[in-house]
């Protein structure tokens, strides 16, 4: 069944960024162009980037989302939100815009609603780092959907953090690299010369993980332009996923409310329970 396989492969997804582990499309856009690299210290592009940085309380957005697995492509309308440091909220609406599945995270924990078999996941990132050295928290997360820096086990980056990235300037872009020590997930922004982050990459070597988020078509939106095309690669020993993002209807610092109530009816079920199912299914 396609429904029950679109969840499948966006849980498993969701599960290979958390543990290593067509709404249409405006019909005019100004796309801005790509301007040529300038040579620049460290300190000066960090700043740079952070200056270009979307600032905002709330950010809302109609997805349109396209699954690969090397065999067949899935397709489903989704929308997300975020209250910014707070909340996390994506909606996926496989058909006539009615929820089969939610993701909603904090800062301290992950939700994730199952509404076709009336089940949930409910984990602590505390209770996670027990079992999995993730390196991904609700504030990677954020910064992947925004086009933003990060740093995990930051909530924040500040100009100054400069000094914990490697700086290379190639022919074509900036490359910012660095290591979380906590996991050993080594992660590179690359940097295009207008301070935008076209690429993000993230990798863990013993656990043969690894994931990339890059962005394109960065159209003017509330007079900032925004990537309104995003794409994300992960795999893992056993699962591969490809995810195409198509944005609009993107709206910053409207009055969300998020809902993260579980149903009385659901049935709670562990994550490494739903990460053993979706291993073993082909």
């Amino acid at each position: 069944m396609k429904i029950f396989k679109l969840s499948k492969y966006l849980i498993a997804l969701l599960l290979l960024l958390f543990v290593g582990v067509y709404s249409c499309k405006p019909k005019e856009r100004i796309v801005q162009a790509e301007s040529e690299l300038e040579d620049k210290t460290n300190s000066n592009l960090f700043e740079d980037i952070l200056e270009n940085e979307v600032r905002y309380s709330t950010f809302s957005s109609k997805l349109n989302m396209s699954f690969s697995t090397g065999r067949k492509v899935l397709n489903s309308r989704a929308t997300l939100r975020i209250v910014r440091n707070e909340a996390i909220q994506l909606s996926i609406q496989p058909i006539f815009g009615i929820e089969m599945f939610r993701l909603y995270i904090q800062p301290d924990c992950i939700i994730i609603l199952d509404r076709m078999n009336k089940r949930y996941v409910q984990e602590t990132y505390d209770d996670l780092n027990k079992e999995y050295p993730i390196g991904f928290n609700f504030y990677t997360l954020q910064s992947l959907f925004t086009n933003a820096l990060f740093i995990p086990e930051q909530s924040n980056v500040l100009i100054d953090d400069y000094r914990k990235f490697r700086y290379v300037q190639s022919s074509n872009n900036y490359r910012l690299s660095g290591r979380d020590r906590i996991s050993d997930i080594d992660y590179s922004f690359f940097v295009n010369g207008n301070d935008q982050i076209t690429l993000t990459q993230m990798y863990m070597p013993a656990k043969k993980y690894s994931m990339e988020w890059s962005y394109d078509e960065f159209s003017l939106v509330e007079k900032l332009f925004f990537p309104l095309e995003m794409k994300v690669s992960a795999s893992s020993e056993k699962i591969n996923l490809n995810t195409s993002i198509s944005l609009s209807s993107i709206n910053f610092d409207e009055s969300l409310t998020l809902d993260s109530s579980i149903p009385s009816s659901y049935t709670k079920v562990e994550l490494k329970e739903v990460i053993k199912l979706l291993a073993d299914k082909k």
